[in-house]
């Protein structure tokens, strides 16, 4: 991240970890800017937020199922080279901790509301990616729920 503010046009991560981390990072590149004396705008933040949204809460937390190995810790994780023991342990998870990566609403002022850590922090250019199948569902309830209160808020 610090090499992202010395010489990058850009930084990009994601989310989903403890907020910890990305505190670190933006400081990191912020870090970075000053060593390289450059301006504070010369990096873009982008951020691919995971989010789970449906008028149907349960169906947000159940979408969260089909992305479960991010839930997988890098203990259970290391050595695994096989996709079906892979999947095999994703699907052995309960479904809070699958969900424990993503931000799971069927309210789009909550999903706002979360997201607004990540604004705060500097990232401006926001990617959303949701765990379901019915992607189209998805994004005409997005763009129809939340965006528009994410542009209210944020610009």
């Amino acid at each position: 991240a610090a090499m992202a503010g010395q010489i990058a046009e850009g930084f990009i991560c994601t989310s989903g970890k403890a907020a910890q981390l990305y505190h670190d990072l933006t400081a990191k590149v912020e870090e970075g800017l000053q060593k390289s004396g450059r301006p504070k705008d010369a990096v873009e933040h982008m951020i691919e937020v995971k989010v789970s949204f449906d008028t149907d809460a349960k169906r947000a937390k159940e979408d969260t199922r089909h992305w479960a190995a991010l839930a997988l810790s890098p203990e259970e994780k290391v050595g695994v080279e096989d996709p079906v023991e892979m999947e095999r342990l994703a699907d052995a998870l309960p479904l809070d901790r699958a969900a424990s990566r993503w931000i799971v609403s069927s309210d789009p002022d909550e999903q706002v509301e979360k997201i607004k850590f990540y604004v705060d922090l500097g990232f401006r250019h926001l990617v959303f990616h949701a765990p379901g199948p019915d992607q189209a569902r998805f994004l005409k309830l997005y763009a129809e729920q939340v965006l528009p209160r994410l542009r209210r808020a944020f610009g």
